[in-house]
């Protein structure tokens, strides 16, 4: 990898840390946000769920970057953001917090997809596994920063707080890819601008084509399943084993330690192993792992155990499954992983609606929210091992 695509792969990374950490930091600490706006937990979590409603708009906003440029819209999405967590660090409103969220959604699902295709232009397939799984460790270490810096602030300050760290935080990385992404340029884009396109319209190019069709069913199957048990894991925690801020704070940093595994199994094995089948068998495991992780209540070390092999697995068929599709249609890809990103959302929109409803009106019943997941883990499995193909383009 030269030393260009090093320096790049670097910025791009620091930018989708501080974003992955606006996506995470709420997750584990709904109920004392909730507290602070005086509204219940499930308001928080119904205000998770919208962001991800901004998701639906990455077959239009996902794909800007094939006009404007990509390095353009990632600094852009990296600036925008910055002041959306200014507007949150100065006014402490609950209506004001969800439109703050909303926007760090519209924000990832504008750069997510933009540095997907970046790097499906610039690394050739038989090494993007392991490129992927680089960018992919910001998830990871989002993870680390996220719950135990919230938890912290949330102790010893309020809410504003972490938005003052975001505001910052998306300013510098801004920066960062600004000073040090390579341009992707063309000396003739003035002339091969790309007209924006409906969600209707990119459906249909996706949907023509039906690897890639199957391969959205998945992404939404997988992460539906993961959202469903996500989002309710920190309140069965609580309930379960009494854990208080701090402590749930350091269960995600076991987490985050699960998911560098299973970015580095990507890293290290899947341009080897096929990436079809390293996605394949990891969510396999992970629905497994829903149906098993309810059962164990009665001992901390056995859920934990369960929960860490379970987010290695989900990590991984999440991660090798984005350089399979970004060349199932190698000719449109920026349109593909914009169309991946929307079913990822409407997946995320659906599991956290579906998870929240569940814990409310079973009481709690973790048990239940554990088979529909794994249900839904073992549908993802069958589509991938049947109707995708292992690698190569179609188009």
């Amino acid at each position: 990898m030269s030393d260009r695509i090093q320096r790049s792969i670097f910025a791009i990374v620091c930018g989708r840390l501080v974003i992955n950490i606006s996506r995470r930091f709420a997750y584990p600490f709904v109920a004392p946000i909730g507290a602070a706006f005086k509204v219940p937990a499930d308001n928080i979590q119904n205000v998770i769920a919208l962001t991800n409603v901004a998701g639906l708009l990455s077959p239009v906003l996902g794909t800007i970057s094939e006009h404007f440029g990509r390095k353009t819209v990632m600094v852009g999405a990296l600036l925008a953001m910055a002041l959306m967590s200014a507007i949150g660090a100065l006014f402490a409103e609950y209506s004001i917090f969800v439109i703050v969220m909303f926007g760090f959604g519209v924000g990832k699902i504008i750069y997510d997809p933009t540095f997907q295709a970046y790097i499906g232009d610039a690394v050739h397939f038989s090494r993007r596994a392991r490129v992927m799984g680089i960018a992919e460790l910001s998830w990871a270490l989002s993870g680390f920063i996220a719950a135990p810096l919230a938890g912290f602030l949330l102790d010893v300050s309020t809410l504003q707080a972490i938005f003052v760290f975001l505001a910052l935080s998306m300013a510098l990385s801004a920066l960062a890819c600004f000073v040090l992404v390579d341009s992707d340029a063309r000396p003739d884009n003035g002339r091969r601008r790309t007209r924006f396109i409906s969600p209707l319209t990119a459906m249909r190019a996706v949907s023509a084509h039906p690897p890639a069709l199957f391969a959205l069913m998945f992404t939404f199957c997988l992460t539906a399943s993961h959202e469903i048990f996500y989002i309710n894991y920190g309140l069965w925690m609580e309930a379960s084993f009494g854990l208080v801020l701090t402590a749930l704070g350091a269960v995600t940093i076991v987490i985050s330690i699960a998911e560098v595994i299973g970015e580095f199994i990507v890293i290290t094995l899947a341009d080897r192993f096929g990436t079809k089948r390293t996605s394949m068998y990891g969510i396999l495991l992970a629905a497994i792992c829903f149906l098993i992780i309810p059962q164990l209540s009665f001992s901390l070390p056995l859920a934990m155990t369960g929960i860490f092999i379970m987010f290695i697995c989900i990590e991984t068929a999440i991660v090798s499954a984005i350089p399979l599709f970004s060349e199932i249609l190698p000719k449109s890809r920026a349109v593909m992983m914009s169309a991946n990103v929307g079913a990822h959302s409407v997946g995320r929109v659906s599991g956290a609606a579906v998870g929240a409803l569940i814990y409310k009106q079973s009481a709690g019943n973790f048990l239940l929210i554990g088979i529909v997941a794994g249900v839904l883990g073992l549908l993802a499995f069958l589509i991938m091992r049947r109707y995708i193909p292992a690698g190569g383009a179609t188009s």
